[in-house]
């Protein structure tokens, strides 16, 4: 699939997935597809800076244009439980076509209300737990109206480095490398160690006291 060809014209793209199942670095593999080009990039919540301009606000996405905008973690920016202030991030992303800017919505299953699935052209969906999806939103009858071996009973099972794209006529695979460098969970130490065994003695002692 040339990924570049997604990139013609103004249009909202989402990225869904379930926690841990490889977002962020489908998001630095379209980045470093687009590479080649000369383009203008704004990021919220990306980790990584990747030499674009960083957001922290809707009035910020509201006045950029001729540009590319990438939202991980998109609902922390869009407070879409709030009945008023959705009414404003509706007018905001029927902005992203006047300001002829592309806009990469990157979240959960559960992020996608069904006033943000019905915007979206292109979809990228990696696992996903079908039970996450919001009844009746149209991101979730993609995932289910996919009918290939991946899908099952609960659990769109794609691997890390998979995704499906649906550009709203067909479903194509898409494997994704892996990008160490943009790897943040990588540097976590981890929480189980090795060591001397824990003695229980005191605990024990305290319980006795205690009766």
């Amino acid at each position: 699939m040339n990924i570049r060809k997604i990139f013609d014209k103004p249009k909202i793209i989402g990225v869904c997935a379930d926690v841990n199942a490889g977002k962020s670095n489908l998001l630095y593999h379209i980045l470093e597809q687009l590479k080649d080009y000369e383009f203008k990039l704004y990021s919220y919540g990306l980790r990584n800076d990747v030499g674009e301009i960083k957001i922290y606000s809707i009035e910020e996405l509201e006045t950029i244009t001729n540009s590319i905008i990438i939202c991980d973690e998109y609902f922390t920016l869009f407070d879409l439980e709030d009945r008023k202030k959705r009414k404003m991030i509706e007018n905001t992303l029927r902005l992203i076509n006047h300001n002829n800017n592309i806009l990469i919505l990157c979240g959960l299953p559960e992020n996608f209300k069904k006033f943000i699935s019905a915007k979206l052209e292109i979809i990228f969906l990696k696992k996903c737990s079908l039970a996450d999806f919001i009844n009746g939103s149209r991101i979730k009858n993609i995932c289910t109206n996919y009918k290939g071996c991946e899908l099952g009973s609960a659990v769109l099972n794609l691997g890390v480095r998979e995704s499906l794209v649906f550009d709203g006529l067909h479903y194509q695979k898409l494997d994704i490398p892996y990008y160490k460098r943009f790897d943040t969970k990588r540097r976590n130490v981890s929480i189980l160690k090795r060591g001397v065994k824990r003695s229980t003695k005191c605990a024990g002692n305290v319980q006795k006291k205690l009766i």
